[in-house]
């Protein structure tokens, strides 16, 4: 379904910072003139942004929405926050079970963020748990989760001992979702989410959270490693912005850059897209703002907003700007993570989606590599933007 260059601009515009919102708002009623509710309705619902663009869209319009739309929000909404509840209930009692075993946790994304950052659990979809563990406790908080009901995970454990990013456990019944347990929150970094982003040692308040400039950078490197594709996570950061970005001084995340330098080009990259996609001032919040080298610039013109190509394509694509963002010393890193993973990552990626099956592992690279080229040529095309 093809939507129109004035609801693309409106879903845009709609992800934007309130400051965003507040600057447009005579642009979107021009919008509004050519937009088919309908057909509005159906494409959010299938990116799952209703819920979160939904009402920032109804606000835009001041009344000019049809009535079906506005029922379609609606509905969302109440849908949403059934499923919130259901999650925020099982998190609290996954991680009341982790701190019994003497485990510190924390939710990354997910209801509790919906929460803090729209005000509803409701306005972001959710359809697992995500936890954050330190990697030293990651096998006893998988025999923890296991000892609730969940199968062992199959993820592919490297020779360190650890997976890629997470292990996932799913409910053995299938009564709970899903539940994947994490040690860090980016392929670059290995301690930037242990010594950040989890609650101190002994008995955190209940309304813990990381310290403003750690969670943007969280929000900031989520961004990243979903390759800047489709609006929710930038939507996430608009929003985050609008509620904590008044605590946040100047500069707030020099300090965080130069303690994890791995983290030196992919945070300054996020900004700069997440700056021309829905309005963050990445001026004010790196002071010494670093100035992009050629790869840096490559991957924020493959930012894409309101995407349509195959999933399959945007997965290259997420592994293209993964490519172009990865420090050279962690290329071997990037080649086995993205262009020739192992035989049983290859069999776990075409049980879950059977376009991606491949022969063999170099097989599979070539059909990378190809892809990547077709990346490439959407390089020569501006990226979209408000107009």
């Amino acid at each position: 379904m093809a939507l129109s260059q004035a609801e693309r601009q409106l879903i845009l515009l709609s992800a934007g910072t309130a400051a965003r919102r507040r600057a447009m708002s005579e642009r979107a009623g021009w919008m509004m003139e050519d937009v088919d509710w309908s057909q509005l309705a159906v494409m959010l619902r299938l990116r799952k942004l209703l819920p979160i663009l939904g009402p920032r869209i109804l606000e835009l319009a001041g009344g000019r929405a049809s009535d079906n739309f506005a029922a379609a929000v609606e509905q969302a909404l109440q849908a949403g926050r059934r499923q919130g509840a259901f999650l925020q209930l099982i998190s609290l009692r996954l991680m009341a079970a982790l701190a019994d075993a003497g485990i510190r946790s924390t939710t990354l994304k997910g209801p509790l963020l919906g929460e803090a950052i729209y005000g509803d659990p409701g306005r972001r979809l959710s359809s697992d748990i995500d936890l954050l563990v330190s990697p030293e406790q990651l096998q006893t908080a998988v025999e923890v989760v296991h000892g609730l009901g969940y199968g062992a995970p199959t993820d592919y454990v490297h020779e360190c001992g650890l997976p890629l990013l997470h292990f996932v456990l799913v409910h053995e019944r299938g009564e709970l979702p899903p539940v994947e347990l994490h040690w860090r929150v980016h392929w670059y970094e290995r301690s930037f989410a242990r010594e950040r982003l989890l609650p101190p040692a002994g008995d955190p308040p209940l309304d813990w959270r990381p310290a403003p400039a750690d969670e943007l950078a969280a929000l900031l490197l989520f961004y990243a490693r979903d390759g800047f594709v489709d609006l929710r996570l930038a939507t996430d950061l608009s929003a985050w912005w609008d509620v904590y970005g008044a605590e946040l001084p100047s500069g707030a995340l020099d300090e965080l850059l130069r303690t994890y330098p791995a983290l030196a080009r992919v945070v300054p990259v996020a900004l700069t897209v997440a700056e021309k996609v829905v309005g963050l001032p990445a001026a004010q919040i790196i002071g010494e703002m670093p100035k992009l080298g050629l790869r840096d610039r490559m991957a924020t013109r493959l930012a894409d907003p309101n995407p349509h190509a195959s999933r399959s394509q945007l997965h290259a694509d997420m592994g293209f700007i993964d490519g172009l963002l990865t420090p050279l010393s962690g290329f071997g890193g990037f080649i086995r993570r993205q262009v020739l993973p192992p035989r049983a990552v290859l069999d776990d990626y075409a049980q879950r989606a059977p376009e991606w099956r491949a022969k063999s592992r170099l097989d599979y690279g070539l059909r990378v590599l190809a892809r990547y080229g077709l990346a490439m040529t959407r390089m020569v095309r501006a990226p979209e933007t408000l107009r």
